[in-house]
């Protein structure tokens, strides 16, 4: 594992758990001052078509790709991601075991010793980031089946609730010092 200071990771147990939100929180808080990469990272099973809408190609590898985010006025999380203020966005998609292969395209590609925000539980198989947040859906029938594997590996974990908006206050117990990530006692 390729421990990643400057790196938070935000999972969830489903769709719509906020995890974008939460990106976009962060992005929107600290692009002011910081050149903020966003990173969206999917793992494609064998049988699904490696093609994500019209970013950017920047590393077309045999089993992955790597995208850039040109365009902020798309509806794509990329995009939602460099209107928050995000220097760049990428997207990674792989099948999951040449992640490791496209992780380390990425990080020749864009090195940075700035603050990478990405939304991928994924990646917690490959690095350690400074943080590793997982939100968790409500109803337990909506949890996919590996995300309990994640659990044992998480710094927090945030049950969401119905109507509830929780991401705006947890964004603001994260804090960027100089080169991590933190998670503020409340």
């Amino acid at each position: 594992m390729i421990s990643t200071p400057n790196l938070i990771i935000i999972g969830g147990s489903s769709r719509n758990v906020g995890k974008t939100s939460l990106c976009l929180d962060l992005i929107s808080r600290y692009a002011p001052d910081l050149e903020i990469t966003g990173l969206k990272i999917s793992a494609i099973k064998p049988d699904d078509t490696i093609y994500h809408g019209t970013h950017a190609l920047v590393l077309n590898g045999v089993n992955f790709r790597i995208f850039e985010e040109k365009n902020a006025e798309s509806n794509k999380d990329t995009a939602r991601m460099l209107k928050a203020g995000a220097k760049r966005a990428v997207y990674i998609e792989a099948l999951e075991e040449h992640m490791p292969e496209a992780f380390a395209g990425f990080r020749k590609i864009y090195e940075t010793a700035g603050p990478i925000i990405s939304e991928s539980r994924s990646l917690r198989n490959l690095a350690i980031p400074s943080l590793f947040i997982l939100l968790k859906h409500y109803n337990p029938a909506l949890i996919k089946p590996d995300f309990h594997n994640y659990e044992a590996l998480v710094d927090l974990t945030v049950s969401i609730s119905p109507g509830c908006s929780t991401t705006a206050s947890l964004a603001s117990r994260i804090c960027w010092d100089r080169d991590q990530w933190l998670l503020s006692s409340e």
